[in-house]
């Protein structure tokens, strides 16, 4: 994954397709590649909220290690990072109930303009639902 987020030609191309105006979208440790291309500093966004990244770091530790920590920094404080302000990003509800193709009350998704965002797999459903109907 870290190939993937910090990869230079990606985030030209992740440049280059957000001025097209067509949708782009992003989920859970994806917003860095959004963050790290600079499509984010005027617009709204969620990502992997820090409270969910270090409670999946705190429950498997014992175990897995450092696995639940990419980067020394919480994905949600280099997304912010990049913003023009930290009103720009939205945590979203707490919880850990999915959203199900059935049943979205439990799911989060960020919308500005051509630009849709989610915290992490739980809301994956509404998230694809809200790009396909963009699409």
């Amino acid at each position: 994954m870290k190939q993937y987020l910090a990869s230079a030609p990606l985030q030209a191309k992740v440049r280059d397709f957000a001025a097209s105006g067509r949708p782009i979208a992003a989920i859970c440790h994806g917003v860095l590649v959004a963050a790290r291309a600079g499509i984010l500093r005027d617009r709204t966004t969620t990502c992997l909220p820090k409270w969910m990244e270090w409670s999946a770091y705190a429950i498997t530790a014992w175990k897995l290690g450092g696995y639940y920590r990419t980067y020394p920094a919480y994905v949600e404080d280099e997304v912010k990072s990049t913003l023009a302000s930290p009103h720009q990003f939205v945590r979203g509800p707490l919880g850990l109930t999915r959203g199900t193709a059935d049943n979205d009350r439990h799911a989060f998704v960020v919308e500005d303009g051509a630009y849709l965002s989610a915290r992490w797999p739980g809301d994956a459903y509404l998230f694809a639902k809200r790009l396909l109907a963009r699409l």
